[in-house]
């Protein structure tokens, strides 16, 4: 209905008829990221089925993501695919999607620790895996990548939490602690740690040469000189506005340098790992994440510094004084924008590395999906 003024009431209008997919899901909290949890058996068959529907899901290309799920940054736009009916006892594999916010797209070729550690709370919560008395131990496999990670929870009398009391820097509130073990057996996404061999390599851009170690370990990382920009790596946010500007190059001259597929636009991880904090052990870390500098770190960029770190004369072994904080010869201590991540390591040449964690199943529930 018009008005007399030519303008369209609100509510007169007739709406476009068009279906609504009704799609369970469950939106979990690991660590500092925040992602949406699908079961296979709910979704199509087919994977770009399934990335239109995630697509209209989290509202992209949107930047604000306004009309979907989505929190308009990239630790909260992901999702993973259980497979809730292929995974054994003990065991469940997935799948890991980042959705792009300023374009219409889904990025399978990648982990994410955090999510990951969410998933290894939530397969015990909903039951895809089997609560122990004491702690619980599941071992979730990532299908595209391989990456296998076992996550450990605390199950009292074979219940499991709802809430926690670890805080872990970057998240506000606590919650139920997790801890999530990386091993070197199925780290890597492309075969070899080292994909070119050498400790560092040099990457030009724009007529510049730059030094990084590349480095396959959790996910493909390029982890560069600080110095090479003038920067220490302790800097804020603001003082980094040029090397994110820059990042984008980086990471695709870095990719073609570790030969990774040009169609894999979201690895190698970019980020710059230079000395601690006056006074402080360990490294400092700048990490970016889908065009945006990470207020935290992703967990895998967290292995894949921590594998660094082992490697005499790479990046990250230069930045601690060709000696890794290891505070007892267990620990590593990567000093970031919003306080420091530690990680236990097995060794000096570490083959298993370690995070304590925490998650938090916030909601479950029916997204409706528009049909177009």
């Amino acid at each position: 209905m018009t008005s007399p003024t030519g303008t369209v009431q609100l509510g007169e209008s007739d709406p476009p008829r068009m279906s609504v997919i009704q799609v369970p899901a469950a939106l979990v909290r690991g660590g500092t990221s925040k992602c949406w949890i699908f079961r296979q058996s709910d979704l199509p068959a087919d994977t770009a089925d399934i990335e239109r529907l995630l697509i209209r899901t989290f509202g992209s290309p949107d930047l604000r993501q306004i009309d979907g799920v989505g929190g308009a940054s990239s630790t909260t736009s992901k999702a993973i695919i259980v497979d809730d009916l292929g995974s054994a006892d003990g065991v469940v594999n997935y799948r890991f999607a980042q959705v792009a916010i300023d374009n219409p797209s889904v990025e399978w070729d990648s982990n994410c620790g955090n999510c990951a550690t969410g998933l290894g709370l939530y397969a015990l919560h909903a039951r895809l895996a089997t609560p122990a008395d004491g702690v619980s131990r599941v071992t979730i496999v990532n299908t595209v990548t391989g990456l296998s990670l076992v996550c450990e929870v605390p199950t009292p009398g074979g219940e499991v939490p709802t809430y926690g009391a670890r805080q872990i820097p970057g998240q506000y509130y606590p919650g139920v602690p997790v801890d999530i073990i990386f091993e070197s057996s199925s780290w890597t996404s492309f075969e070899t740690e080292l994909p070119t061999g050498h400790v560092v390599d040099e990457v030009t851009v724009q007529g510049r040469t730059f030094h990084a170690t590349l480095i396959d370990a959790g996910a493909p990382a390029a982890l560069f000189d600080p110095q090479d920009f003038g920067f220490t790596g302790r800097e804020s946010a603001e003082e980094l506005e040029q090397l994110v500007a820059l990042a984008p190059e980086l990471r695709a001259a870095a990719a073609k340098v570790m030969g990774i597929p040009s169609h894999l636009t979201s690895i190698p991880k970019v980020g710059i790992v230079g000395p601690p904090p006056a006074g402080e052990t360990g490294v400092s870390a700048r990490m970016i994440s889908m065009g945006a500098l990470h207020p935290a770190i992703g967990l895998t960029s967290a292995v894949a510094i921590a594998a660094a770190s082992g490697r005499a004369g790479s990046v990250v072994a230069n930045a601690a004084f060709a000696q890794p904080d290891h505070n007892g010869g267990d620990t590593l201590a990567i000093h970031l924008l919003n306080g420091a991540t530690r990680t236990a390591l097995d060794a000096a040449v570490p083959t298993k590395v370690a995070f304590q964690r925490s998650a938090r199943v916030i909601s479950e529930g029916t997204v409706l999906v528009p049909g177009d």
